[in-house]
Parts: C-alpha cells; sequence; structure tokens
C-alpha cells in the first residue's frame, strides 16, 4: 500500500533499475525475498536514499515490523542485541553516537561493525556476562549514513539497511522567555511501535535516575504540526542533566535497530525537588 503506485511507476519507467528484482519480489508479495534482493542492490553501488527508504518501511511493515525476517537470523546472536543510532543536540552535547547493547553473551566475542563507506565504527568485545552490558562507539562528528552497515560477530557476518537519521530534528526548544518544546515524530509502518518520546534525568554522573512518558496525544490526526509541550517545572532529587528522547525501533531478524534523538535541556531549579 505504502509503495505499491511508486514501484509501478518504477518498473514502467525504469525497467532497468538495479532494484527492479527488489521491486518485483515485492508486488510479488514475498517481502523475505525482496529483503535479500534489497541488500544485494544496495551493497553492489550507491542508491539514493529516496529510492529504497520507502521500499524497505513496506518491507519492515509486511513483516511483522521486521520480526519475521530470516536473515539475520537467531544463530550466533546474544539475546536482546539492539544496535542503536543516536544523534545529540544541546549546549552540552552535539554530534552522534552509535551504540550496542546485548544481555546473555556466552563467551568473550568480538564485535566489529562498518559503515556504508567501509570506515569502522564499532571494533570492541563483548564480554561473556550474564546481564545487560553496551559498547559505544564515541562521539561522531559526521552524520548517520544510510546504507549497508555491516556487522561481524563471533565468526558471523551480518547485512543491515539503516535509515540514518533525517537533517530535520524530530524535537526542538522554541519560543522566548518562556520556552517549549516543538516534538515532531517520525512515522513508523504500522506493525511497528510508534515512535515515542520522554523525559530522561540524570545524576551529576550522567547515570540513568528515571525515564518518564511524554505524552504526545494533543496532535491532531489530520495534522502535520508538530505537538508542543511545556517544559518540567521542577527536578528530581539528585538529578543535575535533563534531556529529552524521541525514538523508534524495528527488528532486521534477531536484532533490534533503534533511531534515537536526544536534545540536552535546561534543568529547572526549585526549592522543593520531587
Amino acid at each position: 500500500m505504502v509503495c505499491s503506485f511508486s514501484v509501478r511507476a518504477e518498473q514502467a519507467w525504469l525497467p532497468k533499475t538495479p532494484m527492479q528484482e527488489t521491486y518485483q519480489a515485492l508486488l510479488a508479495d514475498r517481502p523475505k525475498v525482496a529483503w535479500q534482493e534489497l541488500i544485494f542492490a544496495l551493497s553492489q553501488q550507491q542508491i539514493p536514499t529516496e529510492r529504497w527508504a520507502k521500499i524497505k518501511y513496506a518491507i519492515i511493515n509486511q513483516t511483522d515490523c521486521g520480526q519475521q525476517l530470516t536473515e539475520p537470523n537467531g544463530k550466533g546472536i546474544p539475546q536482546g542485541l539492539t544496535i542503536s543510532f543516536v544523534r545529540r543536540a544541546g549546549a552540552s552535547s552535539l554530534g552522534y553516537e552509535i551504540k550496542l547493547s546485548a544481555e546473555q553473551v556466552e563467551r568473550d566475542t568480538l564485535l566489529t561493525l562498518t559503515d556504508p563507506t567501509g570506515q569502522t565504527v564499532l571494533n570492541e568485545i563483548l564480554n561473556a556476562k550474564s546481564g545487560y552490558q553496551e559498547i559505544e562507539s564515541g562521539q561522531l562528528f559526521t552524520q548517520i549514513t544510510p546504507g549497508i552497515y555491516e556487522l561481524r560477530m563471533g565468526g558471523q557476518h551480518y547485512s543491515l539497511v539503516v535509515y540514518g537519521l533525517p537533517r530535520r530534528p524530530w524535537v526542538k526548544l522554541i519560543g522566548h522567555p518562556e520556552q517549549q518544546l516543538a516534538v515532531d515524530v517520525p512515522d513508523t509502518p504500522i506493525s511497528c511501535s510508534p515512535a515515542a518520546a520522554h523525559w530522561l534525568w540524570l545524576d551529576d554522573a550522567y547515570r540513568w535516575i528515571e525515564q518518564t512518558p511524554i505524552y504526545l496525544s494533543g496532535r491532531a490526526d489530520n495534522s502535520y504540526a508538530p505537538t508542543k509541550i511545556k517544559l518540567p517545572t521542577s527536578s528530581l532529587v539528585n538529578a543535575e542533566h535533563l534531556s529529552v528522547t524521541v525514538s523508534h525501533f524495528e527488528y532486521q531478524g534477531a536484532i533490534k535497530v533503534n533511531y534515537v534523538e536526544r536534545l540536552a535541556l535546561p534543568l529547572p531549579r526549585s526549592e522543593n525537588k520531587k
């Protein structure tokens, strides 16, 4: 539904497009095959994001938010493996970051992630551990490049199709002197959870204290205007930093791919903290 018209137009006018096999598989109601063809097409040559983003959207939507995709399968993948592509904004933090988290890692595992240009963005060891752990790329000063990311882990190789993060922010501060947030959540496939926004409270060492949801029910279904949200008027005990996050996720087989925007905010000061 999302892309059938554009797909048919593409076939009619550009029958020799590099993504022809992807289009044909999707039109034949074979989204798993279309996924493999999409990975192959993107790994062979550079294709503008606008040419494949809607196709990926449709495939993810038709495969239970990507959970029905057979690749990557669960073999050799730790429980809860998540790759997060993060954009940070605000006076104290600017740039991009890639994080990988996992649980129940059975053995020490070397992990390498390369971006579509071939640059290594993660090269760390996941330690044998039953609990949660994460590794980070550190601050990146260039945008998250859309395309194929190659993940090598424990002798296995997985290809991930990553949207990147749009230039237009999902959340920003507006107004003066009374500031508000303008939150413009991205659209997600129907079979995925909707994008969500949260307040994130941190201590002086940037350790997590509490995360609370931001309800966006004030936005009309037929309106494309961002939702305006008032900033908190009081702070939590021990909180020294406040951020707002907007995020959405999909699955690519056994791997969860998370897209996050995080905006640092001025911490509200009050005599009586909660």
